[in-house]
């Protein structure tokens, strides 16, 4: 008997299109698609459990809502991620946690063109080094955690969900330069840190052998 070939998997543009149409499972599987990553990346902001599963939620949430007039030219990952950061700085208005987000942090300068160029030349090869499985030991992800909230923010972003600097910056509100630097500030910290702890440096842009 001829077997028939699984179908593909829908993209997110099908899937939202779909869901827009009133097609539940459609956004089901947009759900189940996203949903740990948005997780994971709310809950090493806030650090609760319970919070974080709201927070999840009210992302979700919002996204249904903007079934009918969301830009299907827009990447939906990155949509969500903007959501779930304005959820996290909502969170912390509202709580009056430590979380500071700083609009006085320094930004680059022509002195550090050079650094901004290597920062930003690493989009063009996909995920840079730092992504490997050298940053995501568990000892260093206890260290990431150590980082100011928009450096931790800006990390989580680049190194655990691959994007752009462009896009974190567009996700964050924040200027481009402002991105770089808070890489470059995290970067610092990290390899002082790894210093500190006696773990290999390797794998961090930057580093030498």
């Amino acid at each position: 008997m001829e077997q028939i070939a699984p179908r593909p998997a829908l993209s997110d543009e099908d899937l939202m299109e779909l869901a827009s149409q009133g097609e539940q499972s459609a956004f089901d599987q947009l759900y189940e698609r996203y949903h740990m990553r948005i997780y994971n990346f709310i809950k090493k902001q806030v650090g609760n459990q319970q919070s974080a599963e709201d927070l999840t939620q009210e992302v979700f949430l919002r996204l249904f809502k903007s079934l009918g007039s969301f830009d299907p030219e827009r990447r939906l990952s990155s949509y969500l991620y903007k959501i779930a950061v304005n959820e996290i700085r909502r969170h912390y208005q509202k709580t009056g946690g430590n979380q500071a987000f700083s609009l006085n942090e320094p930004v680059l300068d022509g002195e550090d063109a050079r650094e901004r160029a290597e920062l930003l030349a690493s989009d063009d090869e996909g995920p840079e080094d730092m992504t490997s499985e050298r940053l995501t030991r568990k000892s260093l992800r206890v260290l990431i955690d150590r980082l100011p909230p928009e450096q931790k923010m800006v990390v989580l972003l680049k190194v655990y969900n691959e994007l752009t600097f462009e896009e974190i910056a567009h996700i964050m509100d924040r200027p481009l330069s402002t991105v770089l630097s808070r890489m470059r500030y995290a970067l610092q910290k990290l390899r002082r840190w790894m210093d500190e702890e006696g773990i290999t440096a390797d794998g961090l842009p930057g580093s030498t052998d």
